[in-house]
């Protein structure tokens, strides 16, 4: 669960972090901009699934939360995982597989703080959750990712 602490980690995106927490509270999401404390790489539920080799959402959750170590929201309208990452990864990857990191000039909408599953009219939330202290996914845990599930994805299916 979060801490008071990471909720304020995350607001201080904002030049008025209140604004952060009213967003919360009244619509569920906040919309914050990336760069400056954290980037996001997003990531298609189609890769994400066959690098996990499961198209359970909970099953999913679990394994990037191992994985990667790091927090990941989901998108379950948009089917897209966006695990975040320190900033400046952006000037460094390399878009491949439909992979990208949103940096500078982007926003993302975040879900509150205890939302870990998808409700009704809220499609977002926290596939895996940051720990105290722990606002990002290690980089090179994310390209490990990407590269398994591209690569599940290019194989050839078997008949059974």
């Amino acid at each position: 669960m979060f801490s008071k602490e990471t909720a304020d980690w995350y607001a201080r995106c904002l030049g008025d972090p209140a604004a952060a927490h009213t967003a919360w509270q009244d619509h569920g999401v906040a919309v914050l901009p990336l760069g400056a404390r954290f980037e996001a790489v997003r990531i298609p539920d189609a890769l994400a699934h066959a690098a996990v080799r499961s198209t359970g959402d909970r099953v999913v959750a679990l394994a990037l939360t191992l994985a990667l170590e790091g927090p990941v929201i989901h998108d379950s309208r948009g089917r897209n995982h966006y695990a975040l990452v320190e900033p400046g990864t952006a000037e460094r990857w390399r878009a491949r597989d439909a992979v990208e990191c949103l940096g500078y000039g982007t926003h993302l909408g975040v879900p509150d703080m205890g939302r870990d599953r998808s409700a009704p009219g809220r499609p977002l939330y926290w596939a895996a959750t940051p720990g105290p202290g722990s606002y990002f996914c290690r980089v090179a845990a994310v390209r490990l990712l990407v590269r398994v599930g591209a690569a599940r994805l290019a194989e050839p299916e078997v008949a059974t």
